[in-house]
């Protein structure tokens, strides 16, 4: 008894609430519902502690903080001292309310974005071009961290070429330790998984959709529309188009566990998995958002995109290399978040290093552009195939410490 009012003296000293179990609902400061899978985190001496919010935007919260800091791609990250039932977050983009899509639509619509799909080649940076890239990912765990902040050259790919490369000028981790290593899977993803890219006839007759008309584009010409999948109900959206150039300006997607499944993975693959090693997705769902530029050629680009994924499986034949390589690399983490901004290089900086041949994935050489292969979610690989993710994976980097 002695002993524990010591502890709860010094805690209280310390400014610090002893440690009991508390529920708190995050949600949105404009509509009220609630936000799954919110980072709920602290940061002190030297430990990390922190819990996550489940699709009711309900979070547990067991450990002592004095500061507690609520963050989530969409939006504005805010720090707390003291909590209440509910913690209210403002979105960080532009919102509006969502449109309720029925199976009753202006017939308009998909004909202006099948034009969209005929014309994007010729719409969207279509030839080789280097850019400006900032990249920043986040991954968190019950009692970790890890951040990562990559800047440098991007090499954009060409009507011919549809690999990205890239020079890395500046590396920082955040993390316990400096054993982490350097993440771009997210990278890749947001890169590789572009919506416009991605944007097809088969995703237009696959969809319902619906026009805001409460929208207020920064022209007349400026439409928002909303879509949800018409065989899925966790596949939704909404974008915005230039109804004159038909070319789309803004696009976000949630998709879910089913959904995901359906579009990243082999069906084969993934039933081979589980029959092997009892591999199995338990939840997956990806938060996406990008928003196109005009470059000085007249052409558009992805120049904002945000990507969000929470990702929970269980793997009975996982071992314990594979998962240490995983944690160290982000990507072991369930709730993963990253955001990129690209923007037009000058002239004097272009082309610059591109002697080098991105195949041969030098180690961040500062003269060396690094090829950057597709995103994957499940795939049998090949030896080159693990050779070219542990290369990436160990760029040079500067390290933060939680304890310094």
């Amino acid at each position: 008894m002695r002993h524990f009012l010591l502890t709860l003296i010094a805690l209280l000293a310390a400014g610090i609430a002893p440690a009991q179990e508390r529920t708190v609902v995050v949600a949105d400061a404009v509509t009220r519902e609630p936000i799954a899978h919110a980072s709920l985190y602290t940061k002190e001496q030297g430990r990390f502690r922190s819990c996550i919010s489940d699709m009711q935007g309900r979070a547990t919260i067991v450990f002592t903080f004095r500061r507690l800091t609520v963050s989530h791609l969409n939006y504005e990250t805010t720090t707390v001292s003291r909590l209440g039932d509910t913690l209210l977050l403002k979105p960080r983009y532009r919102s509006t309310a969502e449109v309720v899509v029925t199976n009753r639509e202006p017939e308009w619509i998909r004909r202006k974005l099948r034009r969209v799909v005929k014309t994007k080649r010729q719409h969207y940076a279509a030839h080789p071009d280097t850019m400006h890239f900032s990249y920043h990912t986040q991954s968190i765990g019950r009692n970790s961290l890890y951040r990562l902040h990559m800047a440098g050259l991007m090499a954009t790919p060409g009507a011919s070429d549809n690999r990205y490369a890239m020079r890395p000028d500046t590396c920082h981790i955040t993390a316990a330790d400096s054993t982490r290593l350097t993440d771009v899977a997210n990278l890749r993803r947001m890169l590789y998984e572009d919506f416009v890219s991605e944007l097809d006839g088969s995703f237009i007759a696959n969809h319902k959709w619906g026009e805001n008309p409460d929208f207020r584009g920064r022209s007349n010409d400026e439409v928002e529309l909303h879509f949800r999948s018409k065989s899925r109900s966790d596949d939704r959206g909404r974008l915005v188009i230039d109804t004159a150039r038909c070319v789309i300006l803004e696009a976000t997607r949630f998709t879910g566990t089913q959904s995901n499944r359906h579009e990243r993975l082999s069906p084969v693959l993934y039933a081979m998995a589980r029959a092997m090693s009892g591999y199995k997705i338990t939840l997956w769902t990806r938060d996406y958002r990008v928003v196109y530029r005009e470059h000085p050629d007249g052409t558009l680009y992805p120049a904002q995109v945000g990507y969000k994924m929470y990702f929970a499986n269980t793997d009975g034949e996982e071992t314990k290399q594979q998962r240490e390589f995983q944690e160290q690399t982000g990507g072991g983490f369930p709730n993963m978040e990253a955001t990129l901004t690209l923007t037009p290089a000058p002239e004097s900086e272009k082309n610059q290093g591109t002697e080098a041949a991105p195949d041969s994935l030098l180690a961040a050489s500062h003269s060396d552009f690094i090829l950057l292969p597709p995103s994957w979610y499940l795939r049998l690989s090949s030896d080159a195939d693990r050779e070219r993710d542990i290369r990436l994976s160990s760029l040079p980097a500067t390290f933060t410490l939680f304890g310094e």
